[in-house]
């Protein structure tokens, strides 16, 4: 595409220099890096005296957040109310995985001089190294995805230096810098209802967001650099299993519950038939992202009760849908591993020369309930007053900073002894986080940025639906698929948003991001290994075509 009413920008040596100064600040979520890095980002945005050619900038404080993390922004009122944002995160992984060569891990340069040592950590890295020998840019940080917030600031910087000089982008712009994206995202759930206010302030009308999160190959040899229109969801399913004490030396008396828990990991993680499909894309597999038993000290008794919970990449798969489908499947593996228990007893017996009690073992039963089932199982025993008053109870016992899926299993647990039941059972429940999915939405920008493809048929531009990693974008617009209620039926630590706040609550602004009903697109850096120690950006897309992109797709837009 040709360039529209300027000369084309050089953005090489700015978008290097950018992202090297936001890598040197360890940002990692959560911590306050983050905040280090926050005014960073507007200090560059600012540089050059620039600060009062933007209609408005600064810092935006994330509310009852524990560390007082802000958002940097900066609003450029454009030729038009028509309205595209600017989005990226700033913050960043942990770096333990340098091991000796963490000190240098926010410092490319310094990396770089260490390469040889760095492969020896990272081998997949010689094959890169020897194809585009010269172009990798090494370190925590600089293809996820501070090198996208990089290239921002860059395009911001030189639509407010033209503003300044009397020509006002065709567009208005807002940028945005959030926190906590490796976390659970505080920073753009702030940012929804901080953009909410922008837009009636000022008249906007928001035409959607680009994001720049790093994007990566999808196969080896892959020379695509994909741009997608909308972005996978996740769900993580929770599951406390029940089996029943016994001592040791008499474990067919009991239950184990972990092997119940082996058999239901074993069923559903890495399990294809629970992978959505759509359009041509499928969704990575399930994988389990921990497990345990709630045993906390030695002892001969049988393990009665483990949890797990379970990573669900999501593209059209809803809470209730999901919830669903895996009722069916726990229920089949329940069945499956309680047959196996009866048939190991009448074994064991007829080893034992016990015929006649091998042919009396009674055939197991369990049940499986939804965390809205046990709930409604429970206030139907002891009435809804004693049922809120226990699990207030619980949630006070335990301190505020604990883990929410550690909250979220122990007022499950309460409500199972609330209920009066007895094991063998499974109960499925929500932990947080959700992030919903986002399908490719007809619109202009979208348009837009097909059109800015296909005039660079020498870069290998690809255009996919859904972003396939999780990403700020989930929280700009809600699909259909996001069952809202289902999920917060379902989540034991939900709070409504008019609910009074308490620690380890878990909440989005739903109203708000419907309200908000934002497009959205991801053009980013490319490179490999995001949170990996071999972490690196192929400097050549990222650094020169990569603001390019997103400069078109304005200028694409001013019609």
């Amino acid at each position: 595409m040709g360039q529209t009413g300027s000369t084309q920008p050089n953005w090489f040596e700015e978008v290097r220099r950018l992202t090297l100064a936001l890598v040197r600040i360890r940002s990692v979520s959560p911590g306050e890096g983050e905040i280090a890095v926050a005014h960073e980002v507007l200090r560059l945005l600012h540089d050059s005296e620039l600060e009062d050619t933007y209609t408005a900038s600064g810092l935006d404080l994330i509310e009852h957040d524990a560390l007082d993390r802000q958002n940097a922004y900066a609003f450029l009122r454009g030729q038009s109310a028509r309205t595209i944002v600017l989005l990226g995160h700033i913050d960043t992984v942990g770096m333990q995985d340098y091991g000796i060569l963490e000190p240098w891990a926010s410092e490319p340069e310094a990396l770089a001089e260490r390469i040889d040592a760095l492969a020896t950590l990272a081998p997949e890295l010689r094959a890169d190294l020897s194809d585009h020998p010269g172009d990798w840019m090494f370190g925590r940080g600089v293809v996820d995805m501070k090198s996208g917030v990089a290239a921002n600031i860059a395009v911001m910087r030189h639509y407010a230096k033209r503003a300044r000089a009397g020509t006002p982008p065709p567009l208005s712009l807002v940028f945005l810098a959030t926190p906590d994206e490796e976390n659970e995202s505080a920073g753009v759930l702030q940012a929804v209802r901080f953009l909410l206010r922008l837009r009636a302030e000022y008249g906007l009308e928001f035409m959607g967001a680009i994001n720049t999160d790093y994007i990566t190959s999808l196969y080896p040899g892959d020379p695509n650099w994909y741009v997608y229109t909308g972005t996978i969801g996740k769900l993580l399913p929770s599951f406390l299993v029940i089996g029943r004490e016994s001592h040791v030396g008499d474990p067919f008396d009991g239950v184990d519950a972990n092997l119940l828990a082996a058999e239901l990991i074993t069923d559903l993680s890495m399990s294809p038939d629970l992978c959505d499909t759509v359009r041509g894309q499928v969704a990575p597999p399930p994988v389990t992202l921990h497990a345990t038993d709630l045993k906390d000290t030695y002892n001969v008794q049988l393990p009665f009760a483990a949890y797990f919970y379970l990573n669900v990449l999501t593209f059209t798969s809803g809470p209730a849908d999901l919830l669903a489908r895996l009722r069916v499947r726990v229920e089949a593996a329940l069945e499956r591993v309680l047959a196996k228990i009866d048939e190991s007893e009448r074994h064991w017996l007829a080893m034992a020369h016990e015929d006649e009690r091998a042919k009396r073992v009674e055939p197991r039963t369990g049940i499986v309930l939804s965390y809205e089932e046990l709930y409604e199982r429970a206030v139907h025993v002891l009435g809804k007053q004693q049922v809120t008053a226990a699990l207030d109870d619980e949630w006070e016992r335990w301190p505020a900073a604990l883990d929410k899926r550690e909250r979220s299993l122990h007022l499950t647990h309460r409500l199972w002894q609330l209920s009066g039941k007895r094991g063998p059972a499974v109960i499925v429940y929500y932990s947080p986080p959700y992030y919903p999915s986002i399908a490719a939405t007809p619109c202009a920008l979208h348009e837009a940025v097909t059109k800015v493809i296909a005039a660079h048929p020498r870069e290998h531009l690809a255009l996919r639906e859904y972003f396939p990693f999780l990403s700020d974008m989930s929280y700009l617009r809600l699909d259909a698929a996001a069952d809202t209620p289902a999920l917060a039926a379902n989540m034991p630590v939900w709070r409504s948003p008019d609910a009074p706040a308490r620690p380890g609550s878990y909440s989005l602004p739903l109203e708000a991001i419907s309200e908000l009903d934002m497009p959205v697109v991801d053009i980013g850096p490319y490179g490999r290994g995001a949170h990996q120690r071999g972490e690196r950006l192929m400097m050549s897309r990222s650094f020169g075509m990569l603001p390019q992109l997103v400069y078109e797709v304005i200028e694409q837009l001013r019609g």
